[in-house]
């Protein structure tokens, strides 16, 4: 796989990077001509963007333009180990470049990721809200990137979600930047859930002019880090080996558990504008209330005595008592991590589960353990003969 060396175009009031892609579409990058300052110069984005691609297709990678040498030298060794050690079908690979440069001085800007959700409010704060944050780590910029997250044809879904989000970003004072990209094309046989942090990863090193720090907001908590294909899961050991001495990749927020990132937007004005819905209607204002991470966030509020706080500007009751009694009797059985924090919450605080709670947990879980069993059933050959047999 061979690419050009990055390229500007100008169209409008929006800039694109782009760089040719042997066999593809070309790879771009776009971003508001007011942010074309940032833009870096070298191809390093391009290459954390394709080397997941290149590894599935077992495809030697040759970045056109100048890469920073370190980054290579670790695209070469213990990158590409770790993704295989997640991702078995990855093949090892062979990444060179045009021309190889030392880091540059490292840019002033410090970004982080705001979707709206938990994460990225725990990580607003941490390093903006805090009064004692550190200058060089005091965020100066949020982003929101469009590399996968709202699917092929997600564009209309991807602006009406950053539409709350840049007045979120005029309230908190901090510049918002939108980075649309087709990177999700160049990803036909890794889901997004496999690759999240590889595509994000790109981003600061695109904007390494102005950027040299970014604050990847941590879904999971420092006891919950394994080996696994949701790459999230491995970014602790994973955005080190993305960074150079230029551009800065952080795993933000992993000493918190998702409990106590939810606690933490009490009594905050700017939380008005929490997102955790799982809804992707393009026409939503507001969280669903009945979706799993909507209810899980609302029950964790309400145990805290502060949901009326959050009602009616982020969510609604009646879909929330609709669905809480279904998702507590699946959370006090599940093995999921943010269930586990949900109960040991209520141990920490007295909260005391109803018997009609535990009643339903029982049925929960007889129920998750009949579906495993046909699960296991139907990848043995004889169960599936004995199973048809049974019910015909």
């Amino acid at each position: 796989m061979i690419t050009s060396a990055p390229r500007t175009e100008h169209t409008g009031d929006r800039v694109r990077v782009i760089a040719d892609v042997s066999g593809r579409a070309p790879l771009w990058f776009a971003v508001d001509e007011v942010h074309a300052p940032l833009l870096g110069d070298r191809a390093d984005h391009v290459a954390i963007g394709l080397l997941m691609t290149a590894m599935k297709e077992g495809r030697d990678l040759h970045v056109g333009g100048t890469m920073t040498d370190s980054l290579l030298h670790q695209m070469n060794g213990d990158l590409q180990r770790l993704l295989a050690l997640v991702h078995p079908g990855l093949h090892r690979i062979r990444v060179a470049a045009d021309e190889t440069a030392p880091p540059a001085a490292p840019a002033p800007g410090v970004a982080a990721g705001f979707s709206g959700g938990v994460d990225s409010f725990a990580t607003l704060a941490e390093y903006h809200w805090a009064d004692d944050v550190a200058p060089s780590l005091r965020l100066t910029h949020l982003l929101n990137n469009s590399v996968g997250a709202h699917g092929r044809d997600g564009d209309a879904l991807w602006r009406a979600r950053c539409a709350p989000l840049a007045r979120a970003a005029a309230e908190i004072g901090l510049p918002f930047l939108t980075v649309d990209s087709n990177l999700d094309e160049h990803y036909p046989r890794i889901g997004f859930i496999q690759s999240v942090t590889m595509r994000n990863a790109t981003v600061p090193h695109l904007l390494g002019a102005g950027i040299g720090r970014l604050h990847l907001s941590s879904a999971v908590a420092f006891p919950d880090v394994r080996l696994d294909e949701k790459i999230e899961i491995i970014n602790v050991m994973l955005v080190p080996l993305l960074s150079t001495t230029a551009v800065t990749i952080g795993s933000a927020g992993s000493g918190l558990t998702r409990v106590e990132k939810t606690l933490a937007l009490v009594g905050r004005p700017e939380a008005r504008y929490l997102d955790v819905c799982t809804d992707d209607d393009p026409e939503r204002v507001r969280n669903c209330s009945a979706c799993p991470k909507c209810v899980r966030t609302m029950l964790t509020l309400e145990m805290a005595g502060h949901l009326h706080e959050f009602v009616p500007a982020t969510f609604a009751l009646e879909p929330y008592f609709a669905h809480r009694d279904a998702y507590i009797a699946k959370a006090l059985v599940s093995d999921d991590a943010f269930d586990r924090e949900i109960r040991e919450y209520a141990a920490r605080i007295g909260w005391h589960w109803t018997a009609s709670d535990r009643a339903r947990s029982v049925v929960a879980r007889a129920r998750a353990a009949g579906a495993q069993l046909r699960r296991a059933a139907s990848r043995n050959p004889v169960a599936r003969a004995a199973w048809r047999a049974l019910h015909r």
